[in-house]
């Protein structure tokens, strides 16, 4: 099923939410445990190339198409030293 960019996802029985920030053809699901996620931390699919934000922090694991989503690290930018 495919998502789209803006798309809000909430998975209220877990209490998470995520926003949908680049879309593609892929299911979005969330399973209770894991490390748990905070609030403005970015996933991904590495399949689909699906991107989702965290917009309320929950203990759970982010699933595209039954696969844990990768934690995207943040970008690195150059030193103005």
């Amino acid at each position: 099923m495919p998502v789209k960019p803006g798309e809000k996802m909430p998975f209220e029985d877990l209490g998470v939410e995520v926003i949908v920030t680049k879309g593609g053809d892929g299911d979005i699901s969330a399973k209770e445990g894991g490390d748990g996620l905070m609030v403005g931390k970015r996933y991904e699919c590495e399949d689909t190339g699906i991107q989702v934000l965290v917009t309320k922090k929950g203990d759970a694991t982010l699933l595209c198409n039954g696969a844990p989503m990768m934690l995207q690290e943040p970008k690195k930018t150059k030193s103005a030293d």
